[in-house]
């Protein structure tokens, strides 16, 4: 069994965290752009920065690489390809958006209904993004 290309990681991360970016811009920049600004409005915060959205998007990079991670990391066990990529994006999924959204809700920062579309906006979010992050990620001379 090879070892992790961590390189590779970092290159099908960076294209994962880049098409989650892009979704997330879709998901909260157009469709859920009111109810934010509502929420926004409800707990007195104001609109974020250029810095904060910037350091967000460094975060959603980060998430990406993480992603790729798990699907290097379980490649052994379901094998290279779109099988593995699909459960790690799921695995990702259920951590990254489900669990998450969900405590955010239950203390009452988000709607039902933003955490709602936000997980089943995830639910192809996070496998496609696992899946092309995956379509990069290769382990060949890893020794």
């Amino acid at each position: 069994m090879r070892g992790i290309s961590f390189a590779r990681v970092l290159l099908g991360g960076a294209a994962a965290g880049l098409i989650i970016i892009l979704g997330e811009f879709v998901l909260n920049g157009v469709v859920l752009a009111e109810q934010w600004a509502a929420l926004r409005e409800l707990h007195n915060v104001q609109e974020p920065s250029a810095a904060q959205y910037a350091g967000g998007a460094i975060l959603t990079l980060l998430y990406g690489i993480v992603l790729i991670w798990i699907y290097a990391a379980i490649r052994p066990r379901f094998g290279p390809g779109p099988k593995a990529a699909i459960v790690a994006g799921l695995t990702f999924w259920l951590i990254a958006y489900v669990m998450f959204l969900l405590s955010v809700w239950a203390n009452g920062f988000v709607s039902l209904s933003v955490a709602a579309i936000s997980i089943a906006w995830g639910l192809v979010e996070a496998p496609v993004a696992a899946l092309v992050g995956a379509w990069i990620y290769r382990e060949e001379g890893v020794t």
